[in-house]
């Protein structure tokens, strides 16, 4: 997986970049938000790794609407020493997949990041299971708007399906999309995939049937 790392203290980034090659990434590192986004936009990695306070919060928050702004479908890990309860309580938390304290196990953003990359198949594959199984499944969607095309693309760290969608979120039209894109992943009819929560959010439980 092509990972970009965004962080203005060199020796960490140097070791983060050491550790993920080591595990058979491909590594992207910047120092600035600047150069962040400008490698964001010609190398199209599929994962950011960013410092919150590149250098200061505020360029940060800026830096991950910027990315997200550009790449929708591109799944952003922060890094930061700052009060996680209030950062998780910022508008800019909806767009990442986890905010991590800086101190926290090297190994914790590994295993977060292999997942990433290699887990999304059986999880996505137990879904269907469970519907030829049972009958129903009901599972948390992450939903990508204003997306290059519609597609099943993964799973989340916490376990929810990620889903791009082409429509924007205007009158319930990402969320028809969505419900397409599900039928035809799951093959069913339209009707039988329901929005239960999640309107308006980015996050979402649908129930499929049979």
């Amino acid at each position: 997986m092509k990972i970009l790392l965004a962080d203005d203290d060199k020796d960490q980034l140097d070791l983060r970049c050491l550790l993920l090659a080591e595990s058979g990434h491909e590594t992207i590192a910047v120092t600035t938000a600047a150069a962040a986004l400008e490698e964001a936009k010609t190398q199209r990695p599929q994962c950011a790794v960013i410092d919150l306070r590149i250098p200061t919060e505020a360029i940060g928050l800026a830096l991950i609407r910027a990315l997200k702004a550009f790449d929708a479908a591109i799944r952003v890990f922060v890094l930061t020493g700052a009060d996680l309860k209030r950062i998780n309580g910022l508008p800019e938390k909806s767009l990442v997949e986890e905010v991590i304290a800086k101190g926290s196990s090297t190994a914790y953003l590994m295993k977060k990041l292999g997942e990433l990359a290699g887990n999304a198949e059986p999880k996505l594959a137990r879904l269907r299971e469970l519907l030829a199984r049972d009958g129903v499944a009901t599972f948390d969607v992450k939903a990508v708007p204003r997306a290059a095309r519609s597609e099943v693309v993964g799973v989340t760290t916490d376990g929810a399906m990620k889903v791009r969608v082409a429509a924007v979120p205007d009158k319930g039209k990402a969320n028809e999309e969505l419900r397409d894109v599900l039928a035809r992943w799951f093959k069913v009819p339209k009707s039988n995939v329901e929005l239960l929560h999640g309107e308006t959010s980015h996050r979402k439980v649908l129930r499929v049937r049979k």
